[in-house]
């Protein structure tokens, strides 16, 4: 469980009682226990907070951007401009437009769907539920989400932080598998899975 569904609870615990929020749930749930109703308001906001955690988000544009920063420290070096392939499931085509519209111009990228070829690409980025670790070439750099990451298919995946602060992630086995390898200065930064 996150940090912030941890502050968020305490946060309710501590309503003071002549709150106006309080009296509406006490009105609501007064016939009963308190263990009772601090269990089915737990159990009304898990859904909510859930939604929330920033570790579950897919790939958007400015975590596409800060991810595609890595490429820089990639080993060899790419030239520029660095092509770069946007898969995006079925549906998620603007997903894909959007991120295209929010990397840099030290990048040529082009939104393909699952079914097109990779090749050509040095870094490969996955919008939706797609596996492209099967097709991915020798030295292809996959990103994708935190659940991307942690499932293997693809080595890179940036974490956004509430404070605005990014994290990256690598998954040391799909790194091995692609062949992909960064700069020492790079690998300090990193949280390896």
């Amino acid at each position: 469980m996150s940090a912030l569904y941890f502050r968020f609870i305490i946060k309710i615990y501590q309503i003071p009682p002549n709150s106006p929020i309080k009296q509406k749930n006490g009105n609501a749930m007064r016939g009963l226990k308190l263990s009772a109703r601090h269990g089915l308001s737990l159990a009304m906001l898990l859904p909510a907070l859930a939604c929330a955690d920033p570790a579950s988000a897919t790939v958007d544009g400015p975590t596409a951007a800060v991810a595609v920063k890595a490429i820089n420290f990639l080993q060899p070096k790419p030239g520029k401009p660095t092509p770069i392939t946007i898969v995006a499931d079925s549906g998620q085509s603007a997903a894909g437009d959007a991120i295209k519209t929010a990397l840099g111009a030290d990048v040529t990228a082009t939104v393909v769907n699952s079914g097109n070829d990779l090749a050509g690409a040095v870094a490969v980025i996955v919008v939706g539920g797609v596996d492209v670790s099967a097709k991915a070439a020798a030295g292809q750099l996959i990103i994708g989400d935190m659940a991307c990451m942690e499932a293997g298919k693809c080595a890179l995946a940036v974490e956004r932080q509430a404070s605005g602060a990014a994290k990256y992630h690598v998954n040391t086995a799909a790194l091995a598998k692609a062949g992909v390898s960064f700069d020492k200065n790079f690998q300090m930064l990193v949280t390896a899975h």
